[in-house]
């Protein structure tokens, strides 16, 4: 769960030249010059490694939007000094101009970020359609309403949300830190001979200023994300459930519906006490501890409950029809529910297909450990321990719990704070307890999430960590305390990042909570939370309370 933090925010105004339907980033003066053509119509396209490497960054961003409801755009380099990138919407074409790629490879190690920036720009115009209003205007200009609707259109909404939400889609993709948003403006001024003052464009100090002020933005709503994840991984599902929601007003996304499906899952789990087995949900965390039941599966209050968890995964799949981790929990639920043949179904067919097609290896393990619940509870013990064995051996540690609970062997436990280990988890030299006792809260980063509950944040309290606060009713506080990736300090047991998944289990003991991902898994202990990547090695950590 890295935090990936894309600055954006270049350029903010459209103009609408040559076909009706084309929009351009940054669209530059010598759109004007007497014998310059659009990239769709006859420029000429560039084939190279620099071409492909391109390429493979628009392909990562397009798998990271998961939204194949529309046909993808094709996607060129081209030799033009008019536009920087466009898309032709007749011709759904994206380009991307090879002199706007030279002021991105001077970025050096930020320089895939930048041009993941400018192509999930384009993007991003394209799926929230703002080329609709201007297009339609643009057509029926000899009527009042395209006159009035030419009035309306107002550009520089649509640039600064292309710049917030493909800085998202950025981050999503995974691509590196990238917070030089003012000076790649810069450089492609000064590539493309652009003055400071352009008559019809905002000035240079203006798209700048707005460049930090959507990076701000940006960079909270990344920091929300992942405090639903968090809040998730520590059985806040409630809690987590309002905050995908509020990612959905802005940002529609195959992971944020699947993950409400499994927030909803979760929290009926809760309501129908223990289950024997750990299931594979994704986004999963289930608690092996004990506790009474207080619905049956079959009440239909329970049956609803998970009914609607299944809606958001369809509506996760609507979106991706080889998005794994939506069908694995379609699966699950189908099996919490007792109706096992759609389980085996979802599961043997629909998932493991989709794991294949799109690449998904963690997922085909977690498959196998579902295949293992559900013929356990077929009876099947010899089918369910081949599975769960097969599971083990590829890495799965969900696998091997489940196993020991298949044999009737003895449940592995945490390892309980005391001798060598007295003293309390810190980071960065704070305990969570000094945290919190002089918790100062930064108004900049303040989101109400929904009525009288809030997402806070503190001022930096060092230069590899951050400080996340749900705030409910003015009084009850969670709060974490989250590593940055690079950090180099160790927990209280001498753990670090990049340790394997081993070395903290061998000092903590196997967690009573862990939640599965498409990447990998998080252990959760009391008071600490270890994020697996999917190497086996631990990527970061966080204190909690």
């Amino acid at each position: 769960m890295p935090r990936i933090i894309i600055v954006f925010c270049f350029f903010c105004l459209i103009q609408h030249c040559v076909a009706a339907q084309e929009r351009s980033f940054g669209t530059l003066p010598l759109i004007n010059k007497p014998g310059i053509v659009l990239a769709s119509s006859g420029s000429k396209k560039i084939d190279s490694v620099q071409y492909r490497r391109v390429l493979n960054i628009y392909n990562r961003l397009v798998q990271a939007r998961g939204d194949f409801r529309f046909p993808v755009p094709s996607f060129n380099l081209v030799a033009e000094e008019r536009r920087v990138a466009g898309i032709d919407y007749d011709q759904l074409n994206i380009a991307l101009e090879e002199k706007a790629l030279g002021v991105c490879n001077s970025f050096g190690a930020d320089a895939d970020a930048a041009i993941a920036f400018l192509l999930a720009h384009e993007l991003t115009h394209y799926y929230e359609k703002h080329a609709w209003r201007s297009g339609f205007a643009d057509d029926n200009k000899d009527l009042k309403i395209g006159v009035e609707m030419n009035k309306l259109a107002d550009d520089t909404a649509n640039e600064t949300e292309a710049d917030y939400l493909g800085g998202f889609l950025a981050y999503s993709a995974g691509y590196g830190v990238f917070q030089r948003g003012s000076e790649i403006i810069q450089g492609l001024y000064k590539a493309y001979g652009l003055k400071n003052e352009i008559a019809g464009y905002p000035s240079l100090s203006d798209r700048q200023a707005l460049s930090r002020r959507t990076a701000e933005r940006l960079a909270n709503l990344v920091d929300l994300f992942e405090m639903a994840n968090l809040l998730s991984a520590t059985a806040k599902h409630n809690l987590a459930y309002e905050y995908y929601r509020y990612l959905l007003l802005e940002y529609q996304s195959r992971e944020i519906y699947n993950n409400l499906g499994v927030t909803v899952t979760l929290s009926t789990m809760e309501e129908i006490g223990t289950q024997k087995y750990r299931y594979p949900l994704e986004m999963d965390l289930e608690s092996s501890a004990q506790k009474a039941a207080m619905l049956s599966p079959g009440d239909p209050r329970v049956q609803e409950k998970f009914r609607q968890a299944i809606l958001h995964f369809d509506a996760a799949i609507s979106m991706d029809p080889n998005y794994a981790p939506a069908y694995l929990n379609k699966a699950t639920v189908y099996a919490l529910m007792g109706d096992l043949v759609r389980a085996r179904f979802y599961a043997n067919v629909e998932a493991r297909q989709a794991s294949k097609t799109g690449n998904y290896p963690k997922v085909a393990q977690d498959i196998d450990v579902l295949m293992g619940i559900i013929e356990a509870r077929s009876n099947n013990v010899k089918g369910a321990q081949a599975l769960f064995t097969k599971a083990d051996k590829a890495g799965s540690a969900l696998a091997k719990i489940n196993l020991r609970v298949l044999l009737k062997q003895p449940p592995l436990k945490e390892i309980p704070a005391g001798g060598l280990w007295l003293d309390a988890e810190k980071i960065e030299n704070f305990s969570l307890d000094e945290v919190a006792r002089d918790l100062r809260v930064d108004p900049k980063k303040t989101i109400m999430v929904k009525s009288r509950m809030e997402f806070l944040q503190t001022p930096p309290i060092g230069t590899a960590s951050t400080v996340f606060v749900n705030l409910v009713n003015n009084d009850q506080k969670t709060i974490f305390h989250l590593t940055e990736p690079g950090y180099t300090g160790k927990t209280a047991r001498k753990i670090g990042l990049g340790d394997p998944r081993a070395n903290v289990v061998k000092v903590y003991g196997e967690p009573a909570r862990s939640l599965e991902t498409p990447r990998g898994q998080i252990m959760v202990y009391q008071n600490i939370l270890f994020i697996i990547g999917k190497d086996g090695k631990l990527e970061r950590w966080a204190n909690y309370q």
